[in-house]
This record gives C-alpha cells, structure tokens and sequence, in this order.
C-alpha cells in the first residue's frame, strides 16, 4: 500500500507546482514552484532505488510518477522556463 502511495506521490507535487506558477503573483512564486516539482522526484527515485536493490520490475507505477514528472516538467519549462 505504501509502495502504490509513492509511485503517486509526484502528481501532488505536480499539482502543487502548477498552482503555484499559477500564483505568480511575485518573483519568488516561479522558483518556489521548481523547488517543489523537484522535490517530486524524491519518491520516484527513491522508489526505482528500492526496487533496483531488490532486482524487482517497477511495474507500472514507475511509468506513471516518470511520465507526469517528465510531461510536467517540459510543460513547465515551455510555460515558464
């Protein structure tokens, strides 16, 4: 249960990263906004560490934290890079 929980961890990150580029209401918001999808990365790699140490196939739940941090992150650079 915990494991599906950090696989889908990233897209609160994402989530959170988009209504704060949203926010831009100051020069600070954009920079908070890429520290926070950033730190979504946490999970997803911590999780393909764990399942590289224990020689398991990450199944589909590292095609989804990848796909949205990876399709996110090029909207967000395209948007406000």
């Amino acid at each position: 249960m915990i494991e599906r929980n950090l696989w889908a961890a990233p897209a609160l990150f994402v989530f959170v990263a988009w209504v704060l580029f949203k926010a831009d209401s100051s020069p600070v918001m954009p920079k908070v906004a890429w520290i926070v999808y950033a730190v979504g990365w946490v999970p997803v790699l911590g999780m393909l560490g764990r399942t590289a140490v224990q020689r398991r196939n990450p199944g589909i739940g590292a095609v989804f934290g990848c796909g949205i941090l990876l399709i996110m992150g090029a909207v967000f650079l395209a948007n406000h890079g």
